[in-house]
């Protein structure tokens, strides 16, 4: 996507762009971990892998969401429709969507397919970053304190509306909208001078820590909180603590705003070779990488790998193939076809 940084002088400009590179490199790597070890968070005792998990969809995609608002360019009341970018979000999903259905064909699995109907866990991100997009432009006009609080709000209260859920990914786009929001309204300039601060990073690195051995060493909370993490869920899924569900959503929003501002302090905001490339090819990378996943789960690699290893050795170098994976998919090749999709939404006004 164009990064078009707002309000910053022009030497910030590569500056907050090695940053922000850096940051999605990051995000990318925690996508492709994540989706590779879901399926191991299944079984009974593999709790390594649910906390891992938990940790991972406690921040990554609401810092990618608040990234993408970041880097929208700012809409007034002449702004016309953006309806080219936010078709080029929905024909990249739908491509997406079709290209896993063919994968499922070939290894002779049955796919469900739908065009309108987006249930899957995978494609949505598109869809939601079409209707962000649309949505932004939509409330353009109005006090952006009272769009983002009534959005928060709603987000709050969303897990009670039984309406709500996978179908067309409305329950995420519903959570994950302020997120989107806060990125788009922030001021980067402000949170440059914010990130720049020795205790902020001190102060990060010590939350990052102890949200770690949180995770990894009370495993209830992280198994808890996993249904507010992934935004997808109703309070339902909270059973007993149905009636409090809007509190823990709060916790779920603080949670992943204190560990984006955490790994925006900690991250170099320089240019780090080829990782900063990455940074900059996630989309190809959200594209292309499941396919993969598909065929590896399709061919019980884990499996194979645990047979002569062990469970945890297993998961390890499973992680490790995902990182493979990401630096895989990340080659110029893969461009193809999100890059030609993306140039849609620019090249038409």
């Amino acid at each position: 996507m164009k990064q078009d940084v707002k309000h910053l002088s022009a030497p910030a400009v590569k500056e907050r762009i090695y940053l922000y590179d850096n940051v999605k490199c990051l995000a990318i790597f925690l996508v492709v971990i994540g989706h590779a070890i879901n399926f191991l968070t299944d079984y009974d005792g593999n709790n390594l892998e649910k906390s891992m998990y938990s940790l991972i969809y406690a921040f990554h995609m609401p810092l990618f969401i608040f990234i993408s608002g970041l880097f929208v360019k700012p809409m007034n009341e002449e702004t016309k429709f953006p309806k080219y970018k936010v078709l080029s979000f929905v024909l990249i999903g739908i491509v997406l969507r079709i290209m896993t259905s063919i994968v499922n064909l070939l290894l002779g699995t049955s796919p469900v397919y739908a065009v309108l109907d987006i249930y899957d866990t995978y494609a949505w991100f598109m869809w939601a970053m079409a209707v962000f997009t649309a949505l932004t432009w939509l409330f353009r006009g109005l006090d952006k304190r009272l769009v983002l609080g009534l959005s928060f709000l709603v987000g709050c209260m969303a897990g009670y509306d039984s309406n709500l859920g996978d179908q067309f990914a409305l329950m995420r786009i519903v959570v994950f909208f302020p997120i989107f929001l806060i990125g788009y309204y922030l001021d980067p300039k402000t949170l440059h001078i914010m990130l720049n601060k020795n205790w902020m990073k001190i102060l990060a690195a010590v939350f990052i820590v102890a949200m770690i051995l949180l995770f990894v060493f009370n495993g209830k909370f992280a198994l808890f909180m996993r249904p507010m993490f992934t935004g997808r869920n109703r309070f339902t899924a909270l059973d007993n603590y149905y009636v409090f569900g809007p509190f823990f959503r709060i916790l779920s929003y603080l949670i992943a705003a204190a560990f984006g501002v955490a790994i925006l302090c900690l991250m170099p905001n320089k240019n780090l070779g080829y990782l900063t490339t990455i940074g900059a090819r996630t989309l190809q990378i959200y594209f292309w990488h499941k396919i993969f996943l598909i065929a590896a789960e399709e061919f019980h690699i884990y499996e194979k790998i645990e047979h002569f290893t062990g469970g945890t050795i297993a998961t390890l170098i499973y992680i490790l193939l995902a990182v493979g994976l990401t630096f895989f998919c990340s080659l110029k090749f893969f461009s193809f076809p999100t890059k030609q999709l993306l140039a849609i939404g620019k090249a038409k006004k």
